[in-house]
């Protein structure tokens, strides 16, 4: 449960618990991306496929070193993608079992009103125009667009493993070459799908106005109250009031 500390004048956003699986997931999906991506642009990281092969390709007599790093990174890759789905499926039941998914809350408003804050925020961040104080008043823990970002970054990762699981049993499964190329093609879009929310996540959390965000996240978990009342005061008003 968040908490306000009146004395400090803070208020706890992020849990311990939420930080360290945020942490976890930073280095699976950097890691993910990275073998990913030498798979995907062979040519273009042909230099971190010989980086990472060479000296496995010394140690086993091989003169193909970008050959050994790129199978390196397959099999990698391959396993990345197990622990991290196994992560995110306990996670996820985490979230569902004991109802701390809270990034969705900006969805229930009527699509007007989420219409209206999205332009606000996006003319906010990119223009630098100040907020309406209707907007500003009515946001969330997490606001719209990151509830729109979200759905994106869903929609990616159930691309990604659907695929993924299904590229890797294609032989057990009898899928045809054609069948394993749309299914690569999936894969390919999940991927661009959560790099999109990657890029989309940097700009917002590297924006100066979210720096007590930013330094919440890798710190205690807290910011302050009057950053809160200025940036998430519908949030801040549930919390003081007491809720969950």
């Amino acid at each position: 449960m968040s908490s306000v500390n009146s004395e400090k004048g803070e208020v706890e956003v992020a849990s311990m618990g939420y930080r360290i699986s945020h942490q976890i997931n930073l280095v699976l999906i950097t890691l993910l991306a990275i073998t990913g991506s030498m798979l995907l642009f062979p040519g273009l990281m042909s230099w971190l496929s010989y980086a990472v092969g060479a000296p496995l390709a010394a140690f086993l007599g091989s003169p193909y070193p970008v050959s050994v790093g790129e199978e390196l990174a397959r099999t990698s890759h391959r396993f990345l993608a197990d622990v991290w789905g196994v992560f995110l499926i306990v996670y996820a039941i985490y979230l569902l079992v004991f109802r701390r998914i809270h990034v969705f809350d900006a969805l229930r408003k009527p699509l007007g009103d989420q219409i209206r804050e999205a332009r606000a925020l996006a003319d906010h961040y990119i223009l630098g125009k100040p907020l309406p104080d209707d907007v500003a008043s009515s946001l969330e823990r997490h606001n719209v667009l990151v509830a729109y970002m979200t759905v994106v970054l869903v929609v990616g990762i159930v691309l990604l493993s659907a695929s993924g699981v299904l590229m890797v049993y294609s032989t057990y499964l009898g899928l045809t070459e054609g069948s394993y190329r749309l299914l690569l093609l999936l894969h390919d879009l999940g991927f661009y799908l959560a790099l999109l929310f990657i890029f989309a996540h940097l700009f917002a959390v590297l924006h100066p106005s979210n720096r007590p965000l930013l330094v919440a996240m890798f710190s205690y978990g807290r910011i302050p109250l009057e950053w809160a009342r200025r940036h998430m005061p519908r949030y801040l008003r549930h919390v003081e009031g007491g809720g969950s």
